[in-house]
């Protein structure tokens, strides 16, 4: 600490200033008298300069050693030059510069971990051990209804939902530190249909090391709508359950009549030709049934792009009419084609052009009574291209226009049955339309005829 340079020129500057102070100050005194006193008087005020200027000297080398523990992982670039308070005053400067480089990181860090959270299609909410908001990005606000995210921040989690599944299960997730499961209906928030959301809701507790332990500083849920995901759910167990039953009735019908032929007395010829028909009927209609299945899944799992060939949809109508033309005549039934002059130009997929249009016009045809007209027409307009299908039957009653277009859906089963229909010519109808980007739609009045209308966008 003596030979700090600090030390010596505090200790020399004070004994100079209180010397000068002295001298001048006994300068009236006589003789030896004066002189000792005043030796006296310098000699223990160069004591107290040195005892001040040691301790000062020393203050400043601790603080200098702490300012560059707090500038690691390096010393300061210029801590070698000068005395104590020069070396702490570049200490400083060092550090202040990082700590405000660290402040911009740390910010910046925040920014991208606040537009990562806020581009989650899951809602996240963080609370503190006061149960308190910590965080809640977008999505979870717009689930609650919350006007903002950043309103919600220091409010109690009750404030921000009444939903007890979402508090208990952050709470449990903090208090016993472990992940934690829930599920929940939450009303569904504006723009949505009515019905209530199924919601499944996973809680961890935020936990920070401190020495050599983890501290529980709060929790965090992760919120995931599972709506749609419960729906594709039910929708597959329908079908399931479904395919089935459409498989096992002709399954058992053909099984009951092959095992009477193989076991019964001898049967006469009219008998046995009648059951051979059966068999043969319900061949055809299981056929039918896996013929469709094998479609719709095909229309299903193609690409999501649909295919980039230029279709003139008069081909395929036409094709459609020429085959089926006969199958009218045989019931009665009159088929008009009213078809534009110019070509009307599609992306899409010959085939499954043509298995959606034979679809609707082999349902117009079943389900139109004798003597009656089926009008197929075929226009341009407005970026799409519309065929219409329409026809004098039975018609629809308005409660099931929404779910006709459902798989195995059907307005009279006992009908469907008896004309061979498989409940799944529609849903390839409605599907082919969606491929190719266009939609599908019906205009119907039980005892009126119904209209049909496929769509697609036109090509150029």
């Amino acid at each position: 600490m003596i030979g700090s340079p600090l030390f010596w020129r505090l200790f020399l500057g004070g004994v100079a200033l209180l010397a000068s102070g002295l001298l001048l100050g006994g300068a009236g005194a006589s003789g030896r008298t004066g002189a000792v006193l005043v030796g006296a008087v310098a000699l223990l005020a160069a004591a107290g300069a040195g005892l001040a200027a040691g301790r000062l000297a020393g203050r400043a080398r601790s603080l200098l050693a702490r300012a560059a523990a707090l500038g690691s992982p390096g010393p300061p670039r210029r801590a070698g030059r000068g005395d104590e308070l020069a070396r702490l005053e570049a200490c400083l400067e060092e550090n202040e510069a990082r700590f405000v480089e660290q402040v911009e990181q740390l910010r910046a860090e925040r920014n991208q971990l606040t537009a990562v959270l806020g581009g989650m299609v899951e809602g996240v909410v963080a609370i503190d051990l006061d149960r308190h908001v910590l965080h809640l990005n977008a999505v979870a606000a717009k689930w609650f209804r919350h006007p903002a995210p950043e309103s919600a921040v220091g409010r109690p989690i009750y404030e921000l939902s009444r939903q007890p599944e979402i508090s208990g299960a952050l709470i449990e997730a903090m208090e016993k530190r472990r992940q934690v499961s829930r599920t929940f209906d939450l009303a569904r928030f504006a723009g949505q249909v009515d019905g209530p959301n199924r919601f499944e809701l996973n809680a961890s507790p935020l936990l920070s090391s401190r020495r050599d332990d983890e501290v529980v500083e709060g929790a965090v849920a992760v919120i995931h709508d599972i709506t749609e995901l419960e729906r594709l759910e039910s929708v597959r167990r329908d079908f399931v359950s479904n395919v089935s039953h459409e498989l096992k009735t002709p399954l058992t019908a053909i099984h009951g009549y092959v095992e009477t032929l193989l076991e019964a007395d001898p049967i006469d010829g009219p008998t046995r030709g009648r059951f051979l028909r059966k068999i043969r009927r319900q061949s055809n209609r299981l056929g039918a049934l896996v013929s469709d299945l094998l479609t719709l899944s095909r229309i299903e799992s193609s690409a999501a792009e649909p295919p980039e060939k230029i279709v003139d949809l008069r081909a395929p109508a036409g094709e459609v009419l020429n085959l089926l033309r006969a199958s009218g005549e045989e019931r009665g039934l009159k088929l008009i084609a009213d078809f534009p002059q110019t070509p009307v130009r599609v992306l899409g997929e010959d085939e499954a052009i043509r298995q959606a249009l034979s679809n609707l016009v082999d349902n117009a045809l079943k389900y139109s009574s004798a003597g009656g007209l089926v009008m197929v027409r075929l226009q341009a307009g407005n970026g799409r291209a519309v065929l219409e299908v329409e026809d004098q039957g039975p018609g629809i009653a308005g409660e099931h226009l929404e779910r006709i277009f459902e798989r195995f859906y059907r307005v009279d089963r006992a009908r469907s049955r008896e004309l061979g229909g498989t409940g799944l010519g529609l849903a390839i109808v409605k599907n082919v339309a969606m491929r190719h980007g266009g939609g599908v739609e019906v205009e119907s009045e039980w005892g009126r005829g119904s209209t049909f209308r496929f769509w697609l966008p036109t090509a150029g």
